[in-house]
């Protein structure tokens, strides 16, 4: 792990929120890293300490080298964006930025020089903030300032105030207040994927790919999954109001849910037919080898000879335990993910722990267009081994880690701080995990993913939902969203195999599509 003292813990994706709210793209948010400013903000007061902090914890820890003009920039913007829209206005020429509000001006200038931008920055802020007549509060200003600089990086970086940042911490414990469903988004629409049992969604009647239309009477049109998130947030026994459309219906259904406790099971286990073990792993937290661990001895009783590991709709979370979960499957010292940072000292690597492993067992791998950061780990680190086969769609392809730090008044900074390799070197964010057998799910009415062209990796075999569907069906097999097509496809490449041999599995594979086929 990083050897920096303030880092305590990382993250590669987020599990939203006291209520058992998992989203895509993002994957857990796992505990704090205590940062300590060093700003003072050239004053005797904390005008903009926290701001100088962020802005040190970018220059110093972001993946890429940070470009202080355009950061800059993005902050005073982030001022006058969300001030009083109707009373200050902002006009360019020529570099020469005036910032107005009312009838009073004020002008800045950026340049590379970092000393001078936090000189124009700091005119900005007291401009607005004396303007207004205090009306515009200096907090506000700050925190819009921070959230500026966050826009202008990448997606998974974040600013969280106090609540949001006291809630991050306990959202990988495996154990959460509130409505127990599990929600993506698509097409920039949010949307349920399912609910959990015994969850107050469940027991309300909500249904997978019912879609947000408000919460307590807000309207969510455009919101990013982490507001959502904070929407839906609150203590046990507290009261929240849901307004979704069920597309199906063509109407939108209300529903007002009492938060409860909820315990989070993120691997579910079952062994079919055949001896073969299903392990379905719905996102990475600190409670899932653990979980998984049962799901195995479970196996072991039931004397099982492979493994389907099912990793669709899995947005990822811890990386430790994606490590682990995969140790379980590789020889002990493999190689299981590397990370690198901005420098070339900031390498790491994660190899195999276990020396009492798996590894000598069959393993089919499923993933999907919403399997991310943490499953693509686990995936790619299987495939890259040789032994494991993959089936499904091409994956999300988030290969950034996210490092939580903890700054001095309580709130705090997800920060991506490196990028993430299979050990065969392939970039995830720019190739996903690409499986080789692709199951186009033309049923659903999804595009043909296709393979960047660049890939090092492509599909060895095609084939399709529809096909797979009335193939097996013809064989008066019961098809169900627990068993579908994918994972009776996976059951029958494992069937009588008991040596981990992709090269085997693929040619079963072939002689099941010839058979579909014809």
């Amino acid at each position: 792990m990083n050897p920096d003292k303030n880092l305590r813990k990382y993250s590669l994706g987020l599990v939203a929120g006291v209520f058992a709210l998992l989203c895509l793209p993002h994957v857990n948010i796992l505990g704090s890293a205590s940062f300590k400013g060093t700003a003072d903000a050239g004053f005797f007061n904390s005008d903009l300490e926290i701001f100088e902090e962020v802005m040190d914890l970018v220059s110093e820890k972001y993946v890429y080298p940070p470009d202080h003009k355009k950061l800059f920039s993005a902050a005073i913007e982030g001022m006058i964006k969300n001030a009083d829209s109707e009373l200050v206005t902002l006009s360019k020429n020529s570099g020469i930025n005036t910032v107005r509000y009312k009838n009073r001006g004020t002008q800045y200038k950026l340049t590379y020089d970092k000393s001078h931008d936090w000189d124009e920055l700091q005119k900005v802020y007291y401009f607005l903030h004396d303007q207004s007549d205090k009306a515009i509060t200096k907090r506000n200003l700050e925190n819009s300032a921070i959230e500026g600089i966050m826009s202008s990086l990448d997606t998974y970086s974040q600013f969280m105030n106090k609540d949001s940042f006291k809630k991050s911490t306990r959202e990988t414990e495996g154990k959460y207040g509130g409505l127990g469903m599990v929600i993506t988004m698509k097409d920039n629409k949010l949307f349920v994927v399912k609910t959990m049992a015994n969850s107050p969604a469940e027991r309300a009647g909500i249904r997978a790919n019912d879609s947000f239309v408000s919460v307590n009477g807000k309207d969510i049109a455009g919101i990013h999954i982490e507001e959502l998130a904070n929407l839906l947030r609150g203590y046990p026994e507290t009261k929240v109001t849901l307004t979704l459309l069920r597309p199906k219906e063509k109407r939108n259904r209300t529903y007002t849910l009492t938060r409860k406790i909820i315990l989070i099971n993120t691997v579910e286990y079952k062994t079919l037919d055949n001896q073969i073990g299903y392990l379905k792993i719905s996102s990475f937290s600190k409670q899932t080898e653990k979980q998984l661990k049962a799901g195995l001895k479970q196996a072991e009783k039931n004397s099982v000879k492979g493994f389907i590991l099912d990793l669709r709709e899995n947005p990822g979370g811890l990386l430790t335990q994606s490590v682990k979960v995969a140790s379980h499957f590789l020889f002990k010292g493999r190689m299981v993910v590397y990370t690198q940072g901005r420098g070339g000292d900031n390498y790491h690597e994660y190899r195999g722990l276990y020396k009492d492993s798996l590894h000598q067992v069959p393993v089919a791998i499923l993933i999907n267009q919403y399997s991310a950061s943490a499953a693509e780990i686990v995936a790619g680190a299987l495939r890259d081994s040789g032994k494991a086969l993959i089936i499904g769609e091409n994956s999300y392809g988030k290969g950034s880690v996210q490092t939580i730090f903890r700054l001095s008044d309580g709130s705090g900074l997800r920060l991506t701080t490196s990028k993430y390799y299979t050990p065969s070197g392939i970039d995830i964010t720019k190739h996903g995990i690409i499986p080789e057998i692709h199951i186009v799910n033309n049923v659903a009415g999804e595009e043909d993913q296709k393979p960047d062209k660049a890939s090092p990796i492509q599909s060895s075999l095609t084939l399709k939902v529809s096909s797979l569907n009335k193939f097996f069906e013809k064989q008066d097999i019961a098809l169900s969203a627990e068993h579908d097509s994918t994972v009776e496809l996976a059951l029958r490449i494992l069937k009588n195999t008991t040596v981990a041999s992709k090269k085997r599995s693929m040619e079963k594979a072939r002689e099941i599509a010839a058979n579909i086929n014809y």
